[in-house]
């Protein structure tokens, strides 16, 4: 496989239907992927929980557990990427730290965000650096903590890719992975609540998967009554205004002031009887 159709499956995963989180349905029968493509990308295992008791090493080339990072209560922004990827790869982490800059929370306070290499050769020594260029881009006090950029032994990958229904595969010939783009939003549980697939994201949808994710522990009441009135549209890959919310909350807007219209008429006609009577 050469360069080009690479590239060319790249940007039709990345900027594809997201129906039922396949890369492939939107392409018709006349365009269809390549045979050695047709089993790369993303499946919908939105709420799974997953078993993350799996070693990773850190930046540090420190042992950790992928669980450790969830014990903290917050939720996690996971991508799949490998660190020396030529081509997707760095536009997928431009992208999603672009995304993550124009959030008004901060990385590691409110959430955090870890990337795992699906290469087995990949180290501490790829992994560091990458960090240190992020973290000097990103520019926020405490941002090291929310972090992680992890690599593994082959076993490692596969048991977490395996549950993610993330499916790659080495192009010998070109001497890299292929793959699609996109993160997973899990909760402190282990359980995949969102996936986004592509390279851009809407800070707005990040912000409302991450409200989703911790069941309400983090974001304001604003934050919160937006969620109310957006729903997750996975044909779009984004939230979306939930019509029949928004007719609730119209709903009961009228009642509430239809009631305080009758209250108040309630008592001046009382009042006006009280002082008829005297």
């Amino acid at each position: 496989m050469n360069i080009r159709l690479l590239i060319c499956f790249c940007i039709l995963v990345s900027f594809g239907s997201v129906s039922a989180y396949d890369p492939h349905s939107n392409l018709t029968r006349e365009n269809k992927l390549p045979k050695e493509l047709e089993n790369i990308g993303f499946s919908d295992v939105t709420g799974k929980t997953l078993k993350l008791d799996i070693p990773f090493r850190d930046e540090q080339g420190k042992e950790v557990l992928f669980s450790y990072f969830l014990s903290q209560g917050k939720p996690v922004l996971l991508s799949p990427v490998y660190f020396k990827c030529p081509t997707l790869c760095n536009f997928h982490l431009n992208g999603v730290f672009k995304s993550l800059k124009d959030l008004d929370w901060t990385l590691g306070k409110e959430y955090q965000y870890i990337a795992v290499s699906i290469d087995p050769k990949e180290n501490e020594a790829v992994s560091f650096p990458k960090k240190g260029a992020y973290l000097k881009d990103y520019d926020r006090v405490g941002a090291e903590t929310g972090l992680h950029l992890l690599t593994g032994t082959q076993e490692s990958i596969t048991a977490l890719t395996k549950q993610l229904d993330f499916r790659y595969a080495w192009d010998a010939e070109a001497k890299q992975y292929i793959h699609a783009s996109g993160v997973y939003v899990l909760t402190p549980d282990g359980r995949v609540s969102r996936i986004f697939q592509g390279i851009q994201l809407e800070p707005r949808d990040l912000k409302f998967a991450f409200v989703e994710a911790s069941s309400g522990k983090i974001g304001s009441f604003v934050d919160k009554f937006a969620l109310f009135c957006f729903q997750f549209d996975p044909r779009k890959n984004k939230y979306t205004i939930y019509a029949y919310r928004m007719m609730q909350f119209g709903g009961a807007v009228t009642l509430l002031l239809l009631g305080a219209f009758l209250y108040i008429n309630w008592r001046k006609i009382t009042n006006n009887n009280r002082q008829g009577v005297t």
